[in-house]
């Protein structure tokens, strides 16, 4: 039933987006209303307070201004967009398991790589890469790739050495991809255009790639530097046995191919765009499924697309049921807020503490916000919408561009260390540590990345 209900509600949100003259306003906001009843219940006790407490300060408001009863059922709604899109995401990963580019992947190290420096920068690209059209799917992807190879190489902790790997090259690409509902979000609450912010995240997100590459390279040089030669030629000539091995068995499609593939995506997207009134999430929430859907026929694999597709859309809908009560009563407090005008109050107190510290340091400051609020638990994507709706730039008198990506950095930063979101989740499950311990793994990095997009963010000014 509850997954039936999810299904409802993002086709009844897709019909009013593509069909708006429909009367499907209220029934919209009835499926929201009636989801939220339901699955209260069935979730985790700290999702309910956090949901909880953002239906309490809806209603409070509400109910302080004297709106109707209906007002109440219509604040329901407004962020199905991005749980259609979280919804939908991971038929875009289907073709890349079918394809078995990670076993290809795995063949490419075991053959060429000579040290751990090199086995960490191509582990965090290859993070960056699939984190580019498979959000959080890419990690227990990328992990499992590259776990049976780090033993042949002299890492001291190999844990510590994965998690960072993948992570950081997972978190860097979030800033831009428009598979990721934060980027999305941020588009849509802002006003800024997709294509006018690439020019500014992508080389920020490329040059946190580079940053993390060229940090492992070093730290190996220096562990290399400690390790004896005989222990060094023992684990090479294990790589090489291990490679002849993976050679004969393994027939994956290159990765070359997955880099194709976003490059295309992107495109198409940045095209649709420009040339339609639609918006960018509904953009990308259309185009996912039939995008798929094609590079999995070139690479003749159109049948076994559809069952998986058929199998992993009821799984993907039921994991989801924290994530529809959150964001829908996040959703519910900000049209709350929205309604009775205490947004713009928010707005009034921010452009005061704008004019006290300066523009500059203020736009600098902005992505602090969703990096200090991962660490009480509420998900950058939550952080981030109800940020901006106070973040207005035409009250605040700065041009949307930059506070769109100051939204991106900081929600970026929060990937990487917030104890209770996905990301750290999954990988604490993956290398069985403590969510605090991935963080602490994360920290050093992430402050210097915050720091540099600080930096970026007072220079592009």
């Amino acid at each position: 039933m509850k997954s039936a209900l999810f299904l409802a509600a993002i086709a009844a949100y897709l019909c009013r987006t593509l069909f708006p003259r429909l009367p499907l306003d209220g029934v919209v906001s009835a499926i929201c209303a009636l989801i939220v009843v339901v699955v209260v219940f069935s979730i985790k006790p700290s999702v309910r307070i956090l949901g909880g407490s953002f239906l309490a300060i809806g209603c409070a408001l509400l109910a302080a201004h004297g709106a109707s009863w209906d007002s109440y059922l219509l604040s329901f709604g407004s962020m199905l967009d991005i749980l259609s899109l979280f919804a939908l995401m991971p038929f875009v990963a289907i073709p890349i398991q079918l394809g078995r580019y990670a076993d290809r992947v795995r063949t490419i190290i075991r053959s060429r790589v000579r040290h751990s420096g090199a086995l960490y920068a191509i582990t965090s690209a290859m993070s960056y890469s699939f984190s580019s059209f498979m959000s959080v799917a890419a990690l227990p992807m990328v992990y499992h790739t590259i776990r049976s190879s780090v033993d042949l190489y002299p890492i001291a902790y190999k844990d510590r050495f994965l998690s960072r790997a993948v992570t950081h090259g997972f978190a860097m690409p979030l800033v831009w991809t428009p598979v990721t509902p934060m980027v999305g979000l941020v588009v849509e609450m802002t006003g800024a255009r997709w294509s006018a912010l690439l020019p500014i995240v992508i080389p920020l997100s490329v040059l946190g790639l580079v940053l993390d590459g060229v940090t492992g390279l070093w730290l190996s040089n220096r562990r290399r530097r400690q390790i004896g030669r005989e222990v060094l030629q023992k684990m090479a000539a294990a790589r090489e046995s291990g490679a002849e091995g993976d050679t004969e068995k393994t027939r994956g499609k290159h990765p070359v191919q997955v880099l194709i593939v976003i490059f295309a995506f992107n495109l198409v997207i940045s095209t649709l765009e420009r040339y339609t009134d639609l918006s960018f999430l509904v953009l990308v929430t259309l185009a996912v499924i039939p995008f798929a859907f094609a590079w999995a026929a070139l690479i003749g694999k159109a049948r076994e697309f559809a069952a998986r597709g058929r199998e992993a859309l009821p799984d993907q809908l039921m994991k989801m049921k924290d994530q529809f009560f959150v964001f829908l009563s996040a959703g519910f407090m900000i049209a709350a807020l929205q309604a009775t005008g205490a947004d713009r109050v928010v707005s009034l107190r921010l452009n005061e503490f704008k004019d006290l510290v300066g523009p500059e340091l203020f736009l600098c400051l902005i992505p602090l916000l969703p990096f200090v609020l991962a660490f009480v638990g509420i998900h950058p994507a939550v952080a981030l919408a109800v940020a901006a709706g106070s973040l207005r730039p035409d009250t605040l008198g700065i041009p949307v561009e930059p506070i769109a990506v100051a939204m991106l950095l900081g929600a970026a930063g929060s990937f990487l260390v917030g104890p209770y979101n996905a990301t750290i989740a999954i990988m604490s499950s993956l290398v069985d540590r403590s969510t605090y311990r991935v963080s602490n793994w994360n920290l050093p990095f992430a402050s210097v990345f915050l720091l540099l997009s600080m930096i970026a963010l007072y220079l592009i000014q």
